[in-house]
């Protein structure tokens, strides 16, 4: 059965969630110590283990970077990949330019093809702003690429 998006939306809120708390408890330490090594605020992240909010991707980012943890997992799309490094997070400018190169893409066809906007795209290419979480997900999908792959994280 294919999930609306609200209920796709709800399942990755509680995934995340989840899988934050399972982060903490595994390196045994507070939340307090958790927000303060990722630099986020302490309200933020129990927002995150009350299940009320979803990062933004960048916050997401440094959270993933700080603990070698996968982007794709920790939003539930996939199980915990076992003894594997990811890359820190490159520019995403310079990541999207490749994709772009590798997968013989412009951004006129991604637009008309995901909806979303040339601009938008422009500005990601330009390294004027990075993507919202939303659009790196519908990105991500569209390139049938993971998210860590999107960002350049995987090895």
């Amino acid at each position: 059965m294919i999930k609306n998006p609200r209920e796709q939306f709800m399942d990755i809120l509680s995934d995340f969630g989840d899988n934050i708390k399972e982060l903490i408890d595994d390196k045994k330490i507070t939340v307090e110590d958790f927000a303060k090594s990722v630099d986020i605020a302490f309200s933020e992240v129990y927002r995150y283990l009350r299940k009320i909010y979803l990062p933004k991707l960048s916050n997401l980012i440094k959270i993933a970077d700080c603990y070698n943890y996968s982007i794709d997992f920790l939003l539930g799309f996939i199980p915990f990949p076992e003894e594997t490094v990811f890359n820190k997070t490159p520019p995403f400018d310079k990541r999207f330019k490749q994709i772009l190169s590798d997968n013989k893409l412009t951004r006129y066809k991604i637009s008309k093809e995901t909806g979303i906007s040339l601009n938008r795209l422009d500005d990601w290419y330009n390294g004027k702003f990075t993507p919202s979480l939303d659009k790196a997900i519908i990105l991500s999908k569209y390139l049938k690429m993971t998210i860590d792959g999107l960002l350049g994280r995987e090895t």
